[in-house]
């Protein structure tokens, strides 16, 4: 669009495309509410004022106007939708725009699966802009089915100058500490392209925070704390305020924001599954609980819009203004923040929960996209030769990434240890599905499964596959019946399927549609009830494998103690 075409749109001059009569917008620069009409041009907001004639006049009758949110940080695949019905799940919920960085099917198709992520998502109602991943591999702890290194970033950043807005999450904060060379490069090829540089560093502090930040990372989702969050708020950084379907961070960073320094704080989802998108929310479920909390409305909006477009330098995004883009919601509360209607590019995208906006894109993206390779074994493989009294075990908690590390004693049987579920104590096999070759076991206490196993190819970041349970012959089942899916979750109970979920794209998301999605997950949950567990642990054991998170950790190619990035033994 030219700036001619628009100026005389604004002087009232020429009729505009849509005029919003009778609104009241929530003005995210003043903190006033204003009463009065908004002139729309093609995709951007022209003026606003006393703009009567229009080719489509859309009457508020004094429902509130506010900007379309933004996701700071998100990962599409973790939603296991596929980028387009994702894009709806969201878009439905007041969702315009979303930071993406897609290194979890890049640690599975290394550029390829980046390609896949910009092409699918071209074209569509959703504003998606990526951090190009900087972890592929997150470290050398692990099998990934891809390298991504500096030399594949500079051609692929001048392909796609336009989309691609940020260096993805810094995770590995030991490389940058350390100055692991390639790690570094990468921020420098970024950095002087003028890119974000994303970060991730929990329960970094002190000199060691100033040296992460030295390096040009501006931004942390990992803030547990308030006295975290608010150390990082001093130095400079923007936090992301999280609250996804494994880590739940709201409750313990909410009371950090104030009056002073809100304009620091954004909100990110970072990983929330298509249940809790669709029943409970997205980033308007992070906005209506601050508001809850206690948070004036206009401070929660604006964490949600125009905070985390200015930390990314997106100009016309997060307010309605003129030459802002026109994406923005119809709410008929500010306390309540009921979304009656979500307009995107000037149209009416979304009303009363029913998506009005077709999302073909511009490119045919296909439905399957590589597979899921088990190494030959059975279930006398996966024994375990009692060489002690005493294991190490990985402990998981509900609404956290973090992990224990504990000692415990050894149920042993015949000569092997086994899985313990008076102890809530699993058998946990991670093979490696990109080649084939290898696989390692520990134990895991926190699932509260009793009995059967579980399994999936969800394993952040490098994807392996994991399966976990109380006997060796489920473990077998579960892992095999997901080679056979080409990927995907699924429950066992005595050698049968409980449930199961095919993700044939990656072995990460659904070619599904968003509620055929839903129902299957639910599905899925519920089969956990059977295996005696009351927890939702399948987001919790896809981030079992993550080697960057303290405290333990296990991998394809063994157990990981994190803090030393070093192999440790299954006994003590």
């Amino acid at each position: 669009m030219k700036i001619s075409d628009i100026i005389p749109v604004a002087l009232g001059k020429k009729k505009a495309d849509v005029v919003i009569k009778n609104a009241r917008i929530l003005n995210v620069f003043t903190g006033e509410i204003e009463e009065t009409n908004v002139a729309l041009y093609r995709k951007r907001i022209a003026g606003i004022g006393d703009y009567e004639e229009a080719k489509e006049v859309i009457n508020l009758k004094g429902m509130y106007l506010i900007p379309g949110f933004i996701d700071a940080h998100l990962h599409i695949e973790s939603s296991m939708l596929s980028p387009r019905e994702f894009a709806k799940a969201v878009l439905s919920r007041g969702t315009t725009t979303v930071i993406a960085d897609p290194h979890e099917i890049a640690n599975v198709l290394g550029i390829d699966g980046i390609e896949y992520m910009i092409k699918a998502t071209e074209g569509i109602p959703l504003n998606v802009y990526i951090g190009l991943p900087s972890a592929v591999p997150a470290t050398k702890l692990e099998t990934s089915g891809a390298l991504l290194g500096p030399e594949d970033m500079v051609g692929f950043i001048d392909k796609y100058p336009r989309r691609i807005i940020a260096l993805g999450e810094v995770m590995n904060f030991p490389g940058v500490l350390n100055l692991d060379r390639e790690l570094i490069t990468k921020i420098e090829i970024l950095r002087h392209k003028y890119k974000k540089i994303d970060g991730h560093a929990p329960g970094l502090s002190g000199k060691e925070l100033n040296a992460y930040i030295d390096a040009f990372i501006k931004s942390d989702h990992e803030c547990t704390t308030v006295k975290e969050a608010l150390e990082k708020v001093s130095k400079g950084m923007q936090v992301f305020i999280r609250e996804g379907s494994a880590a739940k961070n709201f409750n313990d960073l909410i009371d950090a924001v104030n009056i002073k320094n809100h304009q620091f704080f954004s909100f990110c989802t970072d990983d929330r599954d298509p249940v809790d998108i669709i029943n409970e929310g997205h980033i308007d479920y992070l906005v209506r609980e601050s508001i809850k909390r206690g948070i004036d409305p206009v401070i929660a909006v604006r964490m949600a819009t125009i905070n985390t477009a200015r930390y990314f330098n997106l100009r016309s995004m997060g307010a309605i203004a003129p030459g802002y883009k026109a994406d923005m919601l119809v709410v008929d509360d500010l306390d309540k923040l009921n979304i009656k209607m979500v307009i995107k590019d000037s149209k009416i995208a979304v009303e009363n929960g029913n998506i009005s906006e077709t999302f073909e894109g511009v490119h045919k993206v296909p439905n399957n996209l590589g597979k899921v390779i088990l190494p030959k074994f059975s279930k006398n493989d996966i024994k375990v030769k009692a060489e002690g009294k005493r294991i190490n075990v990985i402990e998981v908690h509900e609404k956290t990434l973090i992990t224990t590390a504990l000692k415990c004693d050894a149920k042993i049987e015949n000569g092997f240890v086994v899985a313990d579920p008076e102890n809530d104590i699993a058998k946990i096999v991670v093979f490696n599905r990109h080649t084939g070759k290898g696989f390692s076991i520990g134990f895991i206490k926190g699932l509260g499964i009793k009995r059967g196993a579980i399994a999936l190819s969800i394993g952040h970041d490098s994807h392996n596959l994991c399966a976990s349970g109380m006997n060796d012959n489920d473990i077998e089942t579960a892992a095999k019946e997901i080679e056979k899916m080409s990927g995907g979750i699924v429950s066992v109970l005595n050698g049968e399927i409980l449930a199961r979920l095919p993700l044939p794209i990656a072995g990460l998301m659904s070619n599904k549609s968003l509620y055929e999605m839903v129902e299957e997950n639910k599905k899925l949950k519920k089969s956990l009830a059977i295996l005696g567990s009351e927890k939702d642990i399948f987001m919790t054991l896809s981030f079992v494998q993550l080697p960057v998170i303290p405290e333990i950790r296990i991998t394809d190619r063994g157990i990981i103690d994190v803090k030393n990035q070093k192999f440790m033994s299954i006994f003590v």
